[in-house]
């Protein structure tokens, strides 16, 4: 039964982990840098990453159970233990970064583009 309770710990670490690097690969086209906290230690509970936003503002970002939270506003750094929780990672950028929300549109904007170019054609 040991066993069992530590696979699962096991598991639930690993899949805070994939949903961190996830989160990372999504986000690279709309801030300057992001990347998995190589200095700070990663738990069942909680998974860190640094980013810089377009914005060029430094954050150190936690993935919980509750959700994504800055923790601290310098790479590497757990300063704020009470900060606000937020489902994904794009809901966060949305909050702290301008420059996310333009790439965004941008990104949406050159979608609709191509998905209407593609329509066109198969008209034709």
């Amino acid at each position: 039964m040991a066993d069992d309770n530590a696979e699962v710990l096991e598991n639930e670490e690993h899949v805070l982990k994939i949903e961190a690097k996830e989160a990372v690969k999504e986000i690279r086209y709309a801030v300057q840098f992001v990347e998995l906290s190589s200095k700070l230690t990663h738990t069942q509970q909680m998974v860190y990453f640094n980013m810089t936003t377009k914005e060029n503002t430094k954050y150190c970002v936690e993935l919980s159970a509750s959700g994504f939270r800055i923790v601290g506003k310098s790479f590497d750094s757990i300063e704020d233990d009470d900060s606000k929780y937020f489902e994904t990672i794009y809901a966060l950028l949305d909050n702290i970064s301008p420059g996310y929300r333009h790439t965004f549109g941008d990104a949406l904007l050159a979608k609709l583009n191509m998905l209407q170019a593609e329509e066109n054609s198969d008209d034709s």
